[in-house]
C-alpha cells in the first residue's frame, strides 16, 4: 500500500497491538484490563484510522474509542477521537526519536467536548513510548474529570501482535 508521506514514518503502527493495563482514579475502584488497539491506513491519505477496545479480566467489554491519528510536519501530531461515553477528544503534541532509538509521542494539549448526558471530562493527556524496534509501547493516560485535577488514570504495556 502506498502511504502518504506524512504517514510513512508511522507505518510501523499499522496492525494490532495488545497488552495488559491497570486503571485508578479517586472516584472509582482500581481495576485491570486487556487493551487492544488497531491502526489501519487508507492509501494516500494523511492519517491512520485508530480503534481501541478494552475488556476486563473475564473478557467482558469495558471501553472503546475510535478516531484518527494525523501526523503533521516537523513531528507535530494530532489525534481526533470519539467515545461512546459522550466525549470527543482533540489532542495535539509531538513525536520525538530518543537517543536510544525509542520514539516518544506526547499529546499534552487537549480540547474535550462532552455531550449533555456525559460525565464531565475537562482535560486529557496521552503519553506513548515505543521501543527502538517499534514492537512494544508503554502508554499512560492522564485525565481531569468529575471535579478531580489532572492525574494519571491508565497505564498499559502493549505489544504488536499482527
Amino acid at each position: 500500500m502506498s502511504l502518504h508521506e506524512l504517514v510513512e514514518p508511522y507505518g510501523f503502527l499499522i496492525g494490532t497491538w495488545q497488552g495488559q493495563g491497570r486503571g485508578h482514579y479517586p472516584t472509582i475502584e482500581s481495576f485491570e484490563y486487556t487493551e487492544t488497539i488497531t491502526f489501519s491506513a487508507v492509501a494516500g491519505k494523511p492519517f491512520l484510522r485508530y480503534e481501541q477496545k478494552t475488556t476486563n479480566p473475564d473478557g467482558v467489554p469495558m471501553h472503546t474509542e475510535v478516531g484518527y491519528f494525523r501526523p503533521r510536519e516537523s513531528g507535530h501530531i494530532e489525534f481526533v477521537l470519539a467515545q461512546p461515553t459522550g466525549q470527543s477528544e482533540l489532542l495535539e503534541g509531538t513525536a520525538t526519536v530518543n537517543d536510544d532509538g525509542s520514539l516518544t509521542i506526547v499529546l499534552g494539549y487537549s480540547e474535550i467536548q462532552n455531550s449533555t448526558t456525559a460525565k464531565l471530562v475537562e482535560q486529557t493527556a496521552r503519553h506513548y513510548v515505543f521501543s527502538s524496534d517499534r514492537t512494544s509501547v508503554h502508554h499512560e493516560f492522564d485525565m481531569a474529570a468529575v471535579g478531580e485535577q489532572m492525574q494519571n488514570h491508565l497505564i498499559a504495556d502493549l505489544h504488536k501482535i499482527t
